[in-house]
């Protein structure tokens, strides 16, 4: 009998082990998570905007020991960018990735990092971004109840890309271009001469399928992930704006946190950043090239008269100010 005990013991043992092994090994752990938050975007699984979201998953749970669970969500499947910064606003455990000229229609200064032809090059946007001026915008940002934890999703120029061709700054006239119904970027394709038209991202294929809209101003990842290739057949590198975005979650989440996980979420959300900036450069050039072999025609042109018909949208704005700010910290 004592020896069949031990038996039993030994085999409990044993199996208790095996479990704890099989927990490590799958980087699963028993308890429940002190704190949960849901990312989503509108953008597929193949994206690296939800590329870069589940690195920041990843290394968020492990380093926090599993306090922390990041849920990701692609495809609008949580809700769209704009529901989602709204439900962040009022305190909701949620986040999104969002581009500056959405976040400018709630702090009105985020419209210089998505005005059309104000950097030259993405220095220029690290520049203002890693700026004092900067930050203050950022700060300021928490009284609409967001947290900006990283503004470094760089995701690629903006180009048309239409059903017509545009060969010269006169083609954009008369074109109605889908937007994303953000002031700055409605003022923007105005000057240049097209009619904006604001829709969701998800609309934009069946606009176009059935004439509605004539085109769409984007960059070249969202264009091929989308398969929008079915239903253009050019694409004019305008390049009149680089896409920047944020990662946003909740304030009053993000304060609820101890000091140490805040310091981990902020440093997971640049890294985030920047594999999906990297990822974003790496994949632009493949797309173009595949979309190519399905037809679509690329044209390149000269856009300075496109540069000098937007300069009215800063007055209209009444951003002439801060575009002096911004031209001081560009030109240190």
């Amino acid at each position: 009998m004592r020896q069949k005990k031990r038996q039993t013991i030994i085999l409990i043992i044993g199996f208790f082990i095996l479990l704890t092994g099989c927990a490590q090994s799958t980087g699963q752990v028993s308890k429940e998570p002190e704190y949960v938050l849901r990312l989503g975007i509108t953008q597929n699984a193949n994206n690296a905007e939800y590329k870069g979201l589940l690195q920041f998953k990843e290394a968020v749970e492990e380093r926090t020991g599993f306090n922390i669970l990041v849920e990701t969500y692609h495809s609008g499947q949580l809700a769209s960018v704009p529901d989602l910064v709204e439900q962040a606003s009022i305190g909701a455990s949620v986040g999104t990735i969002s581009d500056a000229a959405m976040l400018g229609d709630m702090k009105k200064e985020f419209y210089m990092l998505q005005s059309p032809y104000l950097f030259e090059g993405k220095e220029e946007i690290e520049k203002l971004i890693e700026s004092p001026l900067f930050e203050t915008w950022v700060e300021g940002f928490s009284e609409q109840g967001l947290r900006v934890l990283t503004f470094n999703y760089f995701l690629g120029e903006r180009n048309l890309a239409t059903v017509s061709p545009i060969l010269e700054a006169d083609d954009v006239k008369g074109n109605v271009i889908r937007t994303n119904g953000s002031q700055v970027v409605n003022l923007a394709m105005e000057a240049m001469g097209a009619s904006p038209s604001g829709m969701a991202w998800t609309e934009a294929y069946p606009g176009l399928q059935q004439g509605v809209i004539d085109g769409v101003e984007a960059h070249s990842l969202a264009i091929y992930e989308s398969s929008l290739y079915e239903v253009i057949n050019h694409i004019t590198k305008t390049n009149h704006y680089s896409l920047t975005s944020a990662l946003i979650v909740s304030e009053k989440w993000f304060e609820s946190l101890p000091e140490e996980y805040q310091e981990i979420v902020l440093e997971e959300a640049a890294r985030s950043g920047e594999y999906a900036s990297k990822l974003a450069e790496q994949t632009a050039e493949e797309y173009e090239a595949l979309m190519e072999q399905k037809g679509v025609e690329f044209h390149v042109i000269d856009v300075e008269p496109l540069k000098e018909k937007v300069q009215n949208i800063y007055s209209r704005l009444g951003l002439e100010d801060t575009l002096e700010d911004v031209r001081k910290v560009v030109d240190e």
